[in-house]
C-alpha cells in the first residue's frame, strides 16, 4: 500500500465443506465411476478466497453465516487458523452449514453446492459488516449466494470508494442477469473461460485468448478484468492494456481452489500496487502450487511460498 500499511479487505460470500470424491474420469449422466478416493475439506469460494488474501499477506475478514454444528466450528476454526478474521461470521441456530459435492478427475472437477447457512445472508448481516466494508482497501464477492445480498454490499463499498472485485461463479447466463446495483459496482472481474463465454453470450472471443479479457471488458463495461484460461495460463486487461502470462509447469493433483489461490493473490498484489504482469505473475504462480496440492485450505501457498516459486521460476 502507498502508505505503508497491509492491504485490508473483506470476502462477503459462502463457507462449506467440500466434499471431494476423485477417480481416474468423470462419470457420463446417469452413469456411475468405481475405484475412486474420497476426501473432505474446507471450501466455499469466499472461505478460500479470504485464507488466500490472507496468506498473501492481507488484514482480512470474511462475512458469511455457519450452522452451529460440527462442519460450522471446523470451517471456523480452519480460516482463524490461516489468519482470517472470523469475527464478523453469524452463526445460524438453525439452517445446517452448506457443503459441496465435488467430482474431480483428469484435471477438472464438477460440483454441486448446497450453500446452507450462507444462504440465510440477510441485509442485517452486511449493516453489521457496513463499517469493515467502509474501511476496507477492497471487497471481494462471487455468485455463490444471493447476488441481491451482494449488490447491497457492493453498493456500501462503492460508495465509499473502494475496490469491488466480482468472481462471476458460477456465472448466469449473460452479464445483464446479475443485479444492476452490483455490476455498476464492480472494479474488477475475475472469470474463467467459460464464464467469460456464459457472460458474455460468446460474443467475447472465447477461442482467441489474445483478446478475450478487452472484449470482456468492453462488453461489460469493467475497468479491470482477469481471465483463468487454465493449461494456458492467464489474460488480463486493465488501463487498456492487455497482459499475457504463460501458465507455470506444475504436476497437476487437484485442481479445486486453484482460480481462488489465483484471485486471492492477485487481488493483494494489486492493492500493494504492483504493475499489471506482476500481479497475474504472482496469482499464476499461486494457482500453480495450489493445482501441485492436495485439499484446498491446505494447497494455498503462503506468501513466502510463491515467492520461493516465482525465484525458481525467473
Amino acid at each position: 500500500m502507498p502508505d505503508g500499511r497491509r492491504p485490508r479487505v473483506v470476502v462477503l460470500g459462502s463457507v462449506h465443506m467440500d466434499l471431494i470424491a476423485t477417480a481416474a474420469r468423470l462419470p457420463g449422466r446417469g452413469e456411475s465411476v468405481s475405484g475412486g478416493t474420497f476426501a473432505m475439506a474446507p471450501g466455499g469460494k469466499a472461505g478460500n478466497q479470504a485464507c488466500q488474501c490472507a496468506l498473501a499477506g492481507a488484514d482480512t475478514s470474511i462475512v458469511t453465516r455457519l450452522g452451529d454444528d460440527a462442519f460450522g466450528h471446523e470451517l471456523q476454526a480452519a480460516l482463524a487458523g490461516r489468519g482470517v478474521d472470523t469475527s464478523l461470521i453469524a452463526i445460524d441456530p438453525e439452517a445446517p452449514t452448506g457443503a459441496s459435492t465435488v467430482l474431480a478427475a483428469e484435471g477438472d472437477y464438477q460440483s454441486i453446492i448446497a450453500p446452507g447457512a450462507a444462504g440465510q445472508l440477510s441485509a442485517a448481516d452486511i449493516e453489521r459488516a457496513r463499517p469493515a466494508i467502509e474501511a476496507a482497501d477492497a471487497l471481494i464477492l462471487q455468485l455463490e449466494i444471493a447476488p441481491e445480498i451482494s449488490a447491497r454490499a457492493a453498493a456500501i463499498a462503492a460508495k465509499a470508494g473502494r475496490m469491488v472485485v466480482l468472481n462471476a461463479s458460477p456465472a448466469p447466463e449473460g452479464w445483464d442477469a446479475i443485479p444492476e446495483p452490483l455490476r455498476a459496482a464492480t472494479t474488477m472481474l475475475v472469470v474463467n473461460r467459460v464464464e467469460a463465454g456464459r457472460l458474455t453470450g460468446a460474443t467475447a472471443s472465447v477461442d482467441t485468448p489474445e483478446s478475450l479479457a478487452a472484449d470482456v471488458a468492453r462488453y461489460t463495461g469493467v475497468a479491470i478484468v482477469l481471465v483463468t484460461l487454465g493449461a494456458e495460463g492467464v489474460i488480463g486487461y486493465a488501463d487498456g492494456e492487455t497482459v499475457r502470462q504463460p501458465p507455470f509447469s506444475a504436476e497437476v493433483v487437484d485442481t479445486v481452489g486453484a482460480g481462488d489461490a489465483f484471485l486471492g493473490t492477485s487481488v493483494v498484489a494489486m492493492l500493494e500496487g504492483l504493475p499489471s504482469a506482476e500481479t497475474v505473475r504472482r496469482g499464476a504462480a499461486a494457482g500453480a502450487i495450489a493445482v501441485s496440492r492436495r485439499g484446498v485450505y491446505d494447497a494455498l501457498p503462503g506468501r513466502a511460498v510463491v515467492d520461493a516459486f516465482l525465484a525458481m521460476n525467473a
